[in-house]
């Protein structure tokens, strides 16, 4: 597969966002602020970085083409990156490959994300869903799962390394 960065972003990578958290029932009351985990653009170095660490955890073969300079001055990068046929995969079959792996499944406090921390590679797993994991006779093959080494708000907010 080849695949090109649309200018100005390189991919995602997770960040904590507070935001306040109001409802009709809060009118003339102290509004209370709520932290989630959610997906902003990445960084060039933070996508290579990504790619780099999928290469060593899952052996990948990502590597990058090239970089594009467009006629307007922005940048964009072309990876190659292996195709795997397959069907996508079920929660179940990525929570039991990460599982089988050497990953801990991370409980969102939000419960809205999927997500898995390799403490030996210092990597957190972000985005395992059936669309970025496909199942084959070779087995489950993440892709384009979002991985990164969490900063200190991440390991806060996700308690990664409780007391």
């Amino acid at each position: 597969m080849v695949k090109v960065t649309k200018p100005p972003g390189f991919g995602f990578v997770p960040r904590i966002h507070r935001r306040p958290k109001v409802t009709s029932a809060d009118v003339g009351e102290e509004i209370q602020i709520r932290s989630y985990l959610e997906f902003e653009r990445a960084s060039p170095s933070q996508y290579l970085l990504r790619w780099m660490k999928a290469n060593e955890i899952f052996g990948d073969q990502i590597k990058l083409a090239s970089v594009i300079r467009w006629a307007d001055g922005q940048v964009s990068f072309c990876i190659t990156q292996p195709h795997y046929d397959g069907s996508a995969a079920s929660d179940q079959e990525i929570e039991q490959f990460f599982e089988n792996s050497g990953w801990t499944r991370i409980r969102d406090p939000n419960g809205e994300h999927a997500i898995f921390m390799n403490y030996a590679f210092g990597a957190l797993a972000t985005d395992a869903m059936p669309r970025n994991c496909k199942c084959n006779d070779d087995g489950l093959q993440p892709f384009d799962v979002i991985l990164c080494e969490p900063d200190a708000e991440i390991e806060d907010f996700l308690n990664l390394y409780p007391d």
